[in-house]
């Protein structure tokens, strides 16, 4: 399997392609970040930018002081979040409109929908945050869960770039998280079927 990337937006990096399915693996991924192994957003991109980048794969890092974004903002429309472990996970709706006047409207007409407003073939939003030394990354992944589940998108295990990172506990202020993270060393890493 490739990490390739669309069609890029002059003046910005590419976004990472993958899977981000573990907290250890968000920590890792901002690893390479700071070292520069994967890019991130330095700044806030405008909306033409982020409708010809955001797809499946697609995972976008930002720093908080960095960037000056505290929130990160894709002109989609999503379903409330779901807490998954760590993560916050939303499913995308379909746009507002269609007759419906307001963003309430829209939600409770989608409660009466069977597919509950959900955008046929939609994309998934994955968030996390993650606190190193002090400052605040936020890790956003789109994928589609078929694409997951059938592995045609990679797995950061595939990386051994990112995998043969050092991932020291001490780093991470680990009491933050609802799930306390697992640290595994790269080769542990490998043979783990996660």
């Amino acid at each position: 399997m490739s990490f390739g990337t669309p069609t890029t937006v002059p003046g910005h990096p590419s976004p990472f392609f993958g899977v981000v399915d573990t907290t250890e693996n968000a920590f890792r991924l901002v690893i390479a970040a700071r070292r520069g192994l994967v890019p991130r957003i330095s700044q806030r991109l405008r909306h033409a930018e982020l409708k010809e980048m955001i797809t499946n794969g697609a995972v976008f890092l930002f720093s908080v002081e960095e960037s000056g974004m505290k929130r990160w903002r894709d002109g989609l429309f999503w379903s409330p979040s779901r807490i998954d472990g760590n993560f916050l996970v939303y499913k995308e709706m379909n746009p507002v409109g269609e007759g419906r006047s307001s963003r309430e409207e829209w939600l409770s007409s989608s409660a009466q929908d069977p597919n509950g407003g959900l955008k046929a073939g939609g994309l998934h939003k994955r968030t996390i945050t993650v606190k190193i030394e002090g400052h605040e990354f936020h890790v956003i992944s789109y994928y589609r869960p078929e694409d997951v589940e059938s592995g045609r998108l990679n797995v950061i295990s595939s990386r051994p770039d990112i995998t043969n990172l050092d991932l020291p506990e001490d780093l991470f202020r680990t009491a933050d998280y609802r799930v306390a993270p697992q640290f595994f060393t790269h080769s542990e890493m490998r043979s783990s079927p996660t």
